[in-house]
């Protein structure tokens, strides 16, 4: 009798296992890791791929563990690479800042799964960017 009860909870284990292993999708990683600068679009909704922002030679990258923010960026035009560490803000339900020192907000993202957009500058000077997770 004991086996018979054992076969029978077998699949309910599995499909159990199963469904647990599904828990662990984009959505629950929260903002912790690697994330690149995939696409960005201007004032009028024109996008700049990847592609095109690697051959003006921008590159852009942030490292989020914990409470830390650590971008880079490169540019043609600097010498070395721009450093800055920023602290982060989990807002709840998919939003964050990335704070300056003395509180002041560089970015307020969102974060949908494996990308993450945050805008800045106004009129002409506007952009979206849209970072995935590396």
């Amino acid at each position: 009798m004991g086996k018979l009860k054992i076969i029978m909870l077998l699949p309910f284990l599995l499909i159990g296992m199963m469904m647990s292993a599904g828990c662990g999708s984009a959505k629950d990683k929260g903002i912790e890791g690697t994330w690149i600068l995939v696409e960005e679009f201007d004032k009028n909704g024109k996008k700049t791929s990847s592609d095109e922002l690697e051959k003006m030679g921008i590159s852009e990258k942030y490292e989020i563990s914990g409470k830390e923010v650590k971008y880079t960026c490169e540019l043609p035009l600097a010498k070395k690479p721009v450093e800055i560490t920023f602290e982060l803000a989990d807002l709840g339900n998919g939003s964050y800042e990335f704070k300056m020192p003395k509180g002041y907000t560089f970015a307020s993202v969102n974060l949908d799964g494996d990308t993450f957009t945050y805008e800045v500058g106004d009129g002409d000077n506007y952009s979206k960017m849209v970072f995935e997770r590396q």
